[in-house]
């Protein structure tokens, strides 16, 4: 019987599962990622959760092991931004070594393209190709899934997709640079975006929904404000729609997808934003481009690194042709 393990390390909690050849999930487990301890923590971490499922890694198919940071093709993660002190690090090897299990056997890569991994294959991905996934979270995690495979570019690094540019004079991304797309759709822009207009308009019921407290100011409470009919709320919403329609037009004529893919925190805002946004990426990509992308929701919405994960691993066990 194969068995397949995946695990998607992310800055705040640590997602695993046992999946058989069908990608069907037979046992899963959530655990918080450590915050102290770095490297030495994760891989702790990592023998727990073999202990929990009560296996050791000879039971083990394959493993795949998404992190949210770049990952070379050799399985060297660089400096991911919300796992302290990991720097450079052969993190491949290091399992092997730590698991005494061959590195052949182990798949190492970025937790976005894990996620459009899972799309592709089991998601509203539905194999279409070249299928384009957007995870719209605290920033914006890109794939571009390629016949069946994350196109990775020469070093391991492509798809940074958040960070195209929309709008050259817009605000300071965290990338360094001004008018990234992550800088106006992401949870963190779409923040600003809310309390640049709130601080003009004292009459919204934003106000009292946050108590004045710009840490309780998210895009979900702007979605109830919306609802209950806040001009304001709306407002933001109509902007971000803007925003979001013109990166899906630049993804749509850069890579002429089939279908793009929307996952993530944001994704949840529904229909009064990725209606108009869908619309607003029809009208503004290339006529003979548009017409044959297709924009739907993900399927899956927190597992979607882990389930990618494990694909991964069938994948470098030879199951292509079986998913």
């Amino acid at each position: 019987m194969s068995i397949f393990f995946g695990i998607d390390i992310g800055g705040t909690n640590t997602k695993a599962g046992i999946f058989d050849r069908n990608g069907d999930i037979t046992a899963f487990v959530e655990n918080p990622t450590p915050q102290s301890g770095g490297i030495e923590a994760i891989m702790a971490l990592i023998g727990e959760l073999f202990d929990f499922f009560e296996l050791s890694p000879k039971d083990i198919t394959a493993i795949g092991i998404g992190v949210p940071g770049p990952v070379d093709r050799n399985g060297v993660v660089y400096n991911p931004p919300n796992l302290h002190g990991w720097g450079e690090i052969d993190f491949k090897t290091l399992i092997a070594n730590f698991l005494k299990y061959p590195t052949g056997k182990i798949a190492i890569g970025n937790d976005a393209n894990y996620a459009g991994l899972a799309e592709y294959y089991f998601g509203n991905g539905a194999r279409a190709d070249p299928m384009v996934l957007l995870t719209l979270g605290t920033g914006i995690g890109g794939a571009v899934i390629l016949n069946g495979e994350p196109m990775t570019g020469k070093d391991g690094f492509a798809a940074e997709l958040g960070h195209i540019i929309i709008a050259p004079d817009g605000p300071r991304c965290g990338c360094g640079r001004k008018g990234c797309a992550e800088a106006f759709i992401s949870h963190t822009g779409i923040v600003k975006t809310a309390w640049d207009i709130l601080k003009k308009d004292k009459g919204s019921l934003l106000w009292g929904m946050i108590g004045g407290k710009f840490d309780e100011l998210t895009p979900k409470v702007i979605l109830e404000a919306a609802n209950l009919g806040d001009p304001a709320a709306y407002k933001i919403i109509n902007i971000t729609a803007r925003y979001l329609g013109m990166f899906l037009a630049d993804l749509i004529n850069i890579f002429n997808p089939e279908r793009i893919v929307i996952g993530g925190g944001i994704s949840q805002m529904g229909k009064q934003m990725f209606e108009p946004a869908k619309k607003i990426a029809q009208k503004q990509a290339l006529k003979y481009l548009a017409r044959s992308a297709t924009i739907v929701r993900a399927k899956f919405y927190q597992k979607a690194g882990m389930i990618g994960a494990a694909v991964a691993a069938m994948k470098i066990a030879g199951l292509n042709a079986n998913m």
